[in-house]
Formats: C-alpha cells, structure tokens, sequence
C-alpha cells in the first residue's frame, strides 16, 4: 500500500509540474495586436515580449476589462544601467480570469534629458503663475485670493494635467501642490495693508498692490517648484508611443474534479478495564473537493492558498483502535471523511473535518460515532473533457 501510494503522488508532482510552463504573446505595434494568439492563459504567469528601439527607456503595460475606463493591472520593463537590448520582456502573474475579454495597454517611454526637464519644468512654473495672477486682484483696499480652495484644486488640476504622459523611471511620484500651498493661499493677512497708506493716492496703493500680487505668485511659484524638485530632477520619462490592443479573451476554464490523494490524522478512544487509551495513528486517503465559487479575501491576497472547498472521501484502510476492533463506515467498508480544506502552492491540500464511524460488520445506525480528522494530500485536476 506505501508503495502504491509513493508512485501515485510522485506521478501527481510531475503532472503538476508540467502545467506550470509559462506563456508569452508577442506585440505587433504596427498592427496592434498580438502576433497569432487570439486567446491567452488566465491561471498562468504570461509574458509579453516586444520590439523596441535602443532610445526606449521603459515599457508599461496596462490590463483594463474590456471597454471600462480603469485599470486593473499595470506591469513595467525598465532599461537596467547599460543594458542595450532592444527587446523588451514583460511578466504578468496569473491575476486574470478565464474566459474574459481585456484591452490591453502598451506604453513606450523616452528618456528626458537634463535641459528637456529644464524646459518641462519651466513651462509648467509659467503656467502657475498665469493661473495664479489671474486669480488675485486688489478691491481697492486689499489684495484678495478669489477662493482659494478652488484656486489650489486648480493647481492640482494644472500640474496633473501638464505631467500626464511623464513619469519617474525611479517611480517618484508627484506631490505638488501639498496642503501647505493651500495654506499660504488662505493666508489673507499677507494683503491687508491699506492702513499703511491712508496718505498715499490711489495709483499709488494699486502699484503697491500690484508688487505685493507679484511678491506673493513668487513665493507660491517657488514653494511649488520646490515640492516638484524631486520627480523632476529624477529619470524623467516621456510617452513615446501608444498601442491598444482591444478584447483580448483568455482561455476557457476546464471544468476539473479536484482528485486529492494523502495522509489524515486521527484519534480513537477505547475503555480498557475502565481506563480510556488513546489510539492515534495516520491513515492514506483519497477523495474528491467541490471548491466554493466565491473566493475568500485570503485567496485573493495570495497566491499560496487558494480553492477553498468542501473534501468528501475514504480512508483506504479500517480505523483500528487499542483492542484491535476495525471501525468503517457502515455500507461502504471503509471509512469516509468529510471536511473542509484549502489548497496550498496549487499542489497541496490541507483539509480538517470528521469521519464517519461504525464497529467493522454491524449495520446499526444508532450506534455510529464521529471523530475528528485533519490531514494533507496531493491534489490533481483531472478533467472531465468540459470547457465552461
């Protein structure tokens, strides 16, 4: 029986092991497509390879279900140091379901040199302060910030907006405008400063007013420049170009019955001249799981546990107590278990539940007993010649 047992999870391990083969789909940008895969894995790590140029710095792909407008899943290539490759290798985890459509997203970036972010960086510094100067204006007694609240949700808009297609090769992201910006624009005691000129003509407070506006949009200008220092003087990058590959489907699940073959623990009692002795001992398995449909947040999470089901099977041997009595379950001869379990590195099932148990050759109902089991198996996917 250990011999039959041996054989039969050494042959589980090395079918396991040749579904584990990773796959990859190549990018066509002139046609935007994949060359010659109208389908591809959903349970398998996928790689994405392409063309590109010495002068391209990085690669992002984005995963987004068909026709939405978020994205799921977004993977990077970056050019390493010297590397001067001019293909690019992109892994996708198996986070994608069976038999779904998704668009995908293929982005090439370029570097930006030194005077090209001095140029980005300038550009945006101009139109702030256009922005600001047109939202601060002098009433006749006092400077104001007309609202300043949307004034900064404005900046906010601006600078995401002027920095759409650069990222941080360093992934630095932008934190520009902080709060404190926002702060400084609510700072209206910076402007009232009439009663220092109640002698001075009204040309004469407008200039003044006009100095303070201007002293005021370089100070803001520079502390927002500041906040900006640190994705910019990183490794810049700008969108090269720009490939969507529209309703790319995955493969069809096959419908599977998870067979599980293994060792289940368990504890059986037995009075002897008016002393209980425990009898504890291992015994082989094999059963079937039906796994649940919703996945738990720890399956999510993790690709180490996943297929949360419910295990029904037979111990391959009688239960034997201290006094040498065999128990099964009556009807079948052999002990059944049931139990709920997980899987583990989609190899291993860990399962914890009950057997059901009778003395070996009555048919009396009333006189079974339950115990508890736990035990690990090798777990199989046969199937069943059914695509869902």
């Amino acid at each position: 029986m250990n011999k039959t047992l041996l054989t039969t999870l050494l042959l589980l391990c090395s079918l396991t092991a040749s579904y584990s083969q990773e796959r990859s789909v190549k990018i066509d940008f002139e046609s935007g497509t994949f060359y010659n895969t109208p389908r591809i894995p959903f349970d398998e790590t996928l790689s994405i390879v392409g063309e590109a140029g010495k002068d391209i710095e990085m690669v992002k792909v984005n995963i987004s279900y068909e026709e939405k407008d978020y994205t799921l899943h977004s993977y990077l290539w970056n050019r390493i140091e010297r590397n001067s490759s001019e293909t690019f290798n992109i892994v996708v985890p198996p986070v994608l379901r069976s038999n779904t459509e998704y668009d995908f997203e293929i982005i090439t970036y370029k570097l930006l040199s030194n005077s090209q972010k001095s140029k980005l960086l300038e550009n945006l510094k101009s139109r702030i302060r256009f922005l600001l100067m047109n939202n601060m204006f002098y009433d006749g007694k006092n400077v104001v910030v007309k609202k300043p609240k949307h004034v900064y949700e404005e900046l906010e808009k601006l600078v995401k907006e002027s920095l759409k297609y650069h990222e941080s090769k360093n992934m630095i992201s932008v934190e520009a405008p902080s709060s404190l910006v926002l702060q400084e624009l609510e700072k209206q005691n910076d402007f009232k400063f009439s009663r220092f000129f109640k002698k001075t003509t009204r040309d004469e407070k407008s200039e003044k007013a006009n100095e303070l506006i201007q002293e005021k949009v370089d100070h803001l200008v520079k502390l927002i420049s500041t906040e900006l220092a640190p994705f910019i003087n990183s490794d810049v990058v700008q969108h090269y170009k720009l490939v969507n590959i529209k309703s790319v489907k995955t493969d069809k699940e096959r419908f599977t019955l998870p067979v599980n073959v293994g060792m289940y623990a368990w504890s059986k009692s037995v009075d002897i001249n008016n002393s209980s002795v425990e009898n504890i001992d291992f015994t082989p398995g094999v059963g079937i799981t039906i796994p649940f449909n919703n996945k738990s947040k720890l399956a999510m999470k993790s690709r180490i546990f996943d297929s949360f089901g419910f295990s029904v099977g037979v111990l391959l041997e009688p239960i034997e107590d201290a006094e040498g009595t065999e128990y099964v379950t009556p009807g079948v001869d052999l002990p059944v278990y049931t139990g709920l379990g997980f899987r583990m590195f989609k190899v291993v099932r860990f399962n914890a539940g009950i057997l059901i148990l009778g003395e070996k050759g009555t048919e009396n109902l009333e006189k079974l007993s339950i115990i508890p089991t736990a035990g690990l198996a090798l777990e199989l996917d046969l199937w069943m010649g059914i695509r869902k």
